[in-house]
Formats: structure tokens, sequence, C-alpha cells
């Protein structure tokens, strides 16, 4: 019986984040693709490094990372569909006050220089979803949707990251300043054409 009961409530969670995903859905389709701003974070660390070489046939391709002592940076960034928007890299994990500090001191000039019809969406991260968060938004002339539950396929900075991660990847970085001074460039590797294709594989009509 209990059994019956998780299975149960299983069919219900999913049949509630597909009606999450419709209403979401036919939100975004009354906005212009070229407004939206899609914000998450990711970690990046001191242990990056190449998933993949090349190596004359017969030998090895070698490469290291340390085991212990690494350091870890979360990046917090949003993408429109003309690349990255801004982004900011902090020693800590994602609190409200700093995701705070990151849309009043550096996503929210960059909108108004930038977006100033912005549209913001982000996941439903337990620090985006604080009231005081639509507020710093909303009073500075911007909206905000969250994604539906589960739905990283719906973000078009998820690609973004994972561009990004492969040049630091590349970079090797083992500080954590070479690994920030590592990061500009590995953020301005991503062009408008990679931006707009990643919204259009989102579902997003990709903007002009």
């Amino acid at each position: 019986m209990a059994q019956k009961k998780t299975l149960r409530a299983s069919e219900q969670d999913r049949s509630d984040i597909q009606a999450e995903r419709a209403v979401f859905c036919e939100q975004v389709r009354q906005l212009d693709a070229k407004d939206l701003v899609f914000i998450d974070e990711t970690g990046i660390t001191t242990a990056m490094t190449r998933l993949y070489a090349r190596a004359p046939r017969g030998e090895r391709a070698r490469g290291s990372a340390p085991c212990g002592h690494w350091r870890r940076l979360t990046v917090l960034g949003a993408l429109s569909g003309e690349g990255m928007v801004a982004a900011m890299s902090i020693a800590a994990a994602t609190t409200t006050r700093i995701f705070r500090v990151f849309l009043r001191a550096v996503l929210i000039p960059e909108l108004r220089r930038r977006h100033p019809n912005a549209t913001v969406l982000m996941d439903n991260l337990s620090a985006h979803k604080p009231k005081e968060i639509e507020t710093v938004l909303t009073e500075a002339g911007f909206k905000l949707l969250y994604l539906p539950r589960y739905s990283p396929d719906l973000s078009p900075i998820e690609p973004g990251w994972s561009k990004t991660k492969s040049a630091l990847r590349a970079a090797e970085a083992r500080t954590p300043e070479a690994l920030d001074t590592a990061l500009a460039p590995a953020l301005d590797s991503i062009t408008p054409a990679d931006a707009r294709g990643w919204f259009n594989l989102c579902g997003y009509s990709s903007p002009n």
C-alpha cells in the first residue's frame, strides 16, 4: 500500500511539473526574447583540468590535477541573447545576501545600460526565493519570472556554463587568484552566436 501511495505521489508530482512548464511556456510566449535575461550560479575549482587530450599513437596523454587542498569559487552570471550580461565570482556559496549584492552592484547597472526592458528569469534556489529579491528587481524596473521546477533545459545559461568551464579546464588555474583571472576570458569566449543558439535550443525565438 505504501508503495502504491508513493507511486501515485510521484505521478502527481510529474503532472504538477508538466502543468508548471505549460504555464511558464505560455507566459514566455507573451514576451520578446530579446528582453529575456537568465540568471544562474555555477561552481569552479582550482582542480579543473582537461577531460580529453591527444597524444602520438602508442603514447599516453598525461595531465594532472591536485587531489587535495583545492579551492572553489562560485560564479553568479546572467545571459541574454547577446551573450553574458554580467558575472561575479565569490569564494562562498550563494546566499540571499550575496545574491542581493550581485543584483544591486553588478547586474542591475548592466541591465539599465543594455536591457532596460528586461524580464529576469531564474531557478528556484532558496537564495532566489525571498520576497526581497523580487523587490530589488521590481523597484529597479525589471520583471521577474521563476523557471518551473526541475527544468534546466529551459535555461540557456546552462550550456553557457559548460563552455565557460571548458575554457577554464584548458587554463588549469591552480590558485584562486589565477582562477579568477582566467574567468574573464572564459566568459568572454561566449559569443552572441553562442547565446542565440542556446536560446533556440531551449525553445526561445532567437533575438535579433
